[in-house]
């Protein structure tokens, strides 16, 4: 069995120092998306079903993203428990 010495005064090369870029683009779309959301403060006329009116144009854009986010979330459930149960078939 081999060991080898590990040099603990050199950092390793995992990149552990810099921020993640998912964290980065994170916060790029959320201020992207709060300037559009405090800039919009206009009524929109809104027709959906059963709802219908002027509403804030905010209003509008806040539930809009409400609404992605649970897509997102659903598809990406429904995704992940569809490869599990392909996994557990195979194995």
């Amino acid at each position: 069995m081999k060991h080898e010495a590990v040099d603990l005064e050199q950092p390793a090369n995992n990149d552990s120092t810099r921020p993640p870029i998912k964290l980065i683009m994170l916060l790029l779309v959320v201020s992207a998306l709060a300037i559009f959301f405090f800039q919009n403060f206009q009524d929109a006329q809104v027709d959906f079903l059963w709802l219908h009116g002027n509403w804030p144009v905010w209003t509008v854009i806040g539930i809009s993203v409400i609404a992605g986010i649970v897509l997102d979330r659903l598809v990406t459930w429904q995704w992940r428990r569809a490869r599990r149960r392909k996994k557990s078939d195979e194995g």
